[in-house]
C-alpha cells in the first residue's frame, strides 16, 4: 500500500477565506470525496490562522480584560461535529457539544509536558490563564500576526484503530465533516466577571483547510475488495453521543433512554447554567456544581444505574465528603472511574487531575483563588463509569434506560447544566446499495 497527503479547502469558504460565527458562517464543511482509497482517521487535522479580534475588527483585544479557556483553547470554538457518507447523506457520527467533550478528554488524557509541547504548538493550548490571553486572544508574542495551528479532532470514527474505506462499492461512499462553530458569547469571556466591555470582540479563522492522509490499496488488494464489495461488508468504528439535562436539587437524578446496544462508558461534566453564553464566565469550564453563594455543592453520595439496578458497580459511592464535609480534597473513587470512563485507567499514563486543581473551595470559578489561577488549567471534575475495559463490546442499553443518582449538597435555587457523553461501539454495513448504521 502507498499514501498521499490531501488537502482540502473547505466548500462552503468566503471570497476572502474568512471564517466566523459572527459574520454569519457557522458550518464549516469538508468534502473527503468517494475512491478507492482508506481514510486515515487520526491524520485528519484543520489547518490556519485563528485571530480575536476587536468590535472594530483589528487584530488583539479591544480590552484588556478579554480571555478565553486556556485549556481547551480553539476547541472552545467548535459547537459540534458532523461526519457524513457522501454518497447517502446519512450521519455517521454526530458529537453535539464538542467543546464540552474536549474540556474533559483533554483533561484527563494530556499532561503539563503535552501542554507546553506539541498541544501549544499544534491547538494553542496554554495552561495558564494569563498566557493564553497575553499568547492567543491579545496575540502579543505573535507580533502582530495571527496564531497558526493544526488541530486534531478527536472523536470516536477518527481515533479507531482501523483505516475508514472511502469507496462506494466497499466503503462509506466519501465522507462530509462538518465543523459547526460556537457562539463568540461562550467562547470569550472577561477575567473580571463583567463581559459588557468587550460584548463586540469575535473570534474568526482564516485560510482554513483539512489535511489528512490517504491509503491506497496494491492492485491485487483493490481487485479482491471490488470483487467483494457487491455481496456487502462492515466496518466497526467506535462513537461519542452526547446529552444534556440540568439538576437543581440536593438529589439529582440524571435518566436517559440511550437506545444504544454496545455501551463501553459514559462520563458527564458540570457547568453553572446561567454561566453558557455569558461573556461574564468562561463557558468551558469544569468546576463542582455550586450553590449560588458560590460554595461547592459536593457530592455525598453516587449511584450508577442500569434500569434501575446498580451496575457496573454494585454499590453506593459514598464520598469522604459524606463523613467529614470539611474535607475539602476530591474523593479518589469519582476521580478514578471518571478518568476510567474516557480512558482505560491502568493505560492512563498521564493527565491533569490533581488533588491540587481539584481542592474544593468556596470561591468561585472567576475569584482570584478560584478556576482561573489554579494549576494546569484548573479544575477538571467530572462523574463517569466505564461498563466494559476488557472485551470491548459493552452493555446492552436499547431498551434500558440509563441512571446517574446523586446525593449533593444543591441547597440554593442554583441550575446546574449537565453534559454527558456516552462512548459506545457501532457496526456500520455497506454494499452497492447503500449503507446501513446498526447502533
Amino acid at each position: 500500500m502507498s499514501n498521499q497527503n490531501l488537502e482540502i479547502t473547505p466548500s462552503n469558504v468566503t471570497s476572502d477565506g474568512t471564517l466566523s460565527f459572527s459574520n454569519g458562517q457557522p458550518v464549516i464543511q469538508f468534502i473527503v470525496g468517494e475512491q478507492d482509497r482508506y481514510l486515515l482517521g487520526q491524520t485528519v487535522r484543520l489547518v490556519g490562522n485563528f485571530s480575536v479580534l476587536s468590535a472594530s475588527g483589528e487584530l488583539g483585544a479591544d480590552n484588556a480584560l478579554l480571555s478565553m479557556d486556556g485549556r481547551t483553547s480553539i476547541y472552545s470554538t467548535i459547537d459540534q461535529v458532523v461526519i457524513k457518507s457522501q454518497s447517502t447523506n446519512q450521519t455517521i457520527e454526530h458529537i453535539r457539544n464538542y467543546n464540552r467533550f474536549m474540556a474533559s478528554w483533554l483533561n484527563a488524557t494530556g499532561d503539563l509536558g503535552d501542554g507546553l509541547s506539541h498541544k501549544n504548538e499544534a491547538g494553542l493550548q496554554v495552561l495558564n490563564s494569563e498566557a493564553i490571553q497575553t499568547a492567543v486572544v491579545d496575540n502579543q508574542s505573535n507580533l502582530g500576526k495571527s496564531n497558526t495551528f493544526s488541530l486534531s479532532l478527536p472523536c470516536g470514527l477518527f481515533n479507531g484503530t482501523g483505516p475508514i474505506p472511502l469507496a462506494k462499492e466497499w466503503g462509506l461512499g466519501g465522507l462530509i465533516i462538518e465543523v459547526h462553530l460556537a457562539s463568540d458569547n461562550n467562547v470569550l469571556f472577561s477575567t473580571d466577571g463583567d463581559g459588557t466591555q468587550i460584548s463586540n470582540s469575535f473570534y474568526e479563522y482564516k485560510n482554513m483547510y483539512m489535511s489528512c492522509e490517504v491509503q491506497t490499496p496494491t492492485p491485487d488488494d483493490l481487485t479482491q475488495l471490488q470483487k467483494m464489495g457487491g455481496k456487502g461488508s462492515t466496518f466497526e468504528y467506535n462513537s461519542i453521543s452526547s446529552y444534556y439535562t440540568t439538576i437543581a436539587s440536593s438529589n439529582a437524578i440524571i435518566n436517559f433512554s440511550l437506545g444504544l446496544s454496545r455501551v463501553l462508558s459514559v462520563f458527564c461534566n458540570f457547568i453553572t447554567s446561567s454561566h453558557i453564553n455569558n461573556r461574564g464566565f468562561n463557558g468551558m469550564s469544569t468546576w463542582y456544581p455550586t450553590n449560588g453563594d458560590n460554595s461547592v455543592a459536593y457530592v455525598k453520595q453516587l449511584v450508577f444505574t442500569r434500569g434501575g439496578e446498580r451496575l457496573p458497580l454494585e454499590y453506593n459511592i459514598d464520598t469522604v465528603q459524606q463523613r467529614d464535609p470539611a474535607n475539602k480534597y476530591p474523593d479518589s473513587q469519582i476521580i478514578r472511574n471518571f478518568v476510567n470512563a474516557i480512558q482505560s485507567f491502568p493505560k492512563n499514563t498521564r493527565n491533569l487531575m490533581t488533588p491540587e486543581n481539584l481542592v474544593l473551595t468556596d470561591v468561585g470559578p472567576l475569584t482570584d483563588a478560584g478556576y482561573n489561577t489554579y494549576i494546569d488549567g484548573g479544575a477538571g471534575f467530572g462523574v463517569g463509569v466505564a461498563f466494559d475495559t476488557i472485551s470491548n463490546q459493552g452493555l446492552d442499553f436499547t431498551s434500558t434506560n440509563f441512571g446517574i443518582n446523586m446525593d449533593l449538597n444543591l441547597i440554593t435555587d442554583n441550575p446546574q447544566s449537565v453534559y454527558m457523553f456516552v462512548h459506545s461501539k457501532q457496526t456500520l454495513v455497506f454494499n452497492q446499495q447503500g449503507i446501513q448504521i446498526i447502533n
